[in-house]
């Protein structure tokens, strides 16, 4: 006999991932690290490697430790997860229930969609207008009393688009009064230069997601974290795995803790590839949309040339994003940024495309 799922999973469509040696390509469309790391970097990381570090249990405390002394709160503030998005996760299984509201903006991160259908939450959705704006006030009246939660990634993926830490305020206020939770998702925060996690000691509803995956290159990894009050961080852990994170993940983000500079060289190189990409596409008319993460969003006119400069470039041995069905990104492709000579390279394959669809 076969034992079906739960009913609401019935509706809950997942794929795997592309089928695509991507070692093969240049990756610009999963906004990962491609500058990567130096060969002694390599060198300190392989040293971690003995038997005991393979065959004993992880243990995580010394990565809390760090974080706290980083963040300058205390460790009880912290939950450690395998990647943001099982932090994300985490959040869900605690506090969204049956029929509960999830606000989010749209479009966004992918998982906070899967969430909330695993959840059994409903789904509100307010959406970027063509031009990729969202007035905060678009948000905060959809929070009523039935509303759980509100997910907000800022910056947020694919716009690259950010609120104010001032109009973040607004929304947690408004949240509270209703008796809903607000999850930031920082995960690109390094490249826009502001924070909300401040925001923590004065906001009890208030819980900052962090990833090691972006400035950090940490994203085979899988590690992120959490930041929110003491008894907000006490519920997370009744749902917390025997081991939260692996030992090669509490060893890299310990070493990329101390040592800070590896990723402020990173977000600098990828500021001077932005400035650098901006102006060259400038010369020839085409705009890019202002963002605050390590990708851009460039204006290609519409979603059909958008596809079909994203299938040439593939087979160029480039990946980027494109042809993307909500309205307001229909016109863009989405280009991770990298090297200066990496946005060379996809440069010259750019211009060569346009040619090719004119």
């Amino acid at each position: 006999m076969r034992v079906p799922p739960k009913k609401n999973l019935l509706k809950l469509n997942r794929t795997f991932n592309e089928n695509l040696n991507r070692d093969e390509f240049l990756r610009l469309d999963k906004n990962e690290n491609l500058k990567g790391f130096s060969k002694e970097v390599i060198e300190d990381i392989l040293k971690m490697v003995t038997s005991d570090f393979l065959t004993a249990y992880p243990d995580a405390s010394p990565l809390y430790k760090k974080l706290a002394q980083c963040l300058e709160i205390s460790q009880e503030q912290i939950y450690l997860s395998a990647g943001s998005d099982a932090g994300i996760k985490a959040v869900f299984e605690v506090y969204v229930e049956l029929e509960d509201e999830v606000v989010v903006i749209h479009p966004t991160y992918a998982m906070y969609y899967v969430y909330s259908k695993m959840f059994n939450a409903r789904l509100i959705e307010v959406s970027f207008d063509k031009n990729l704006s969202l007035p905060v006030e678009r948000i905060t009246e959809k929070i009523s009393s039935t509303t759980k939660l509100i997910c907000i990634a800022n910056p947020n993926s694919p716009t690259g688009t950010v609120f104010s830490v001032k109009d973040l305020e607004k929304i947690i206020e408004i949240a509270s009064e209703n008796g809903a939770l607000v999850l930031v998702d920082e995960a690109y925060y390094q490249f826009w230069g502001s924070s909300a996690i401040d925001l923590v000691s004065d906001h009890d509803n208030l819980i900052v997601v962090r990833t090691f995956s972006k400035a950090l290159g940490l994203a085979s990894a899988r590690l992120g974290y959490l930041v929110s009050t003491p008894e907000t961080v006490s519920h997370l852990f009744r749902v917390r795995p025997m081991y939260e994170v692996n030992s090669f993940a509490i060893s890299l983000g310990l070493y990329m803790l101390e040592h800070p500079d590896i990723a402020k060289e990173y977000v600098n190189k990828i500021e001077q590839s932005r400035k650098w990409l901006k102006e060259e596409l400038s010369k020839g008319g085409i705009d890019i949309a202002p963002g605050f993460a390590n990708f851009v969003l460039i204006n290609v006119g519409d979603s059909k040339r958008a596809s079909q400069i994203t299938e040439i470039l593939l087979n160029e041995k480039i990946v980027i994003k494109g042809g993307f069905r909500e309205t307001c990104l229909k016109p863009y492709i989405r280009v991770g940024l990298g090297t200066l000579d990496q946005m060379r390279h996809f440069l010259k394959k750019f211009r060569e495309a346009l040619k090719e669809i004119a």
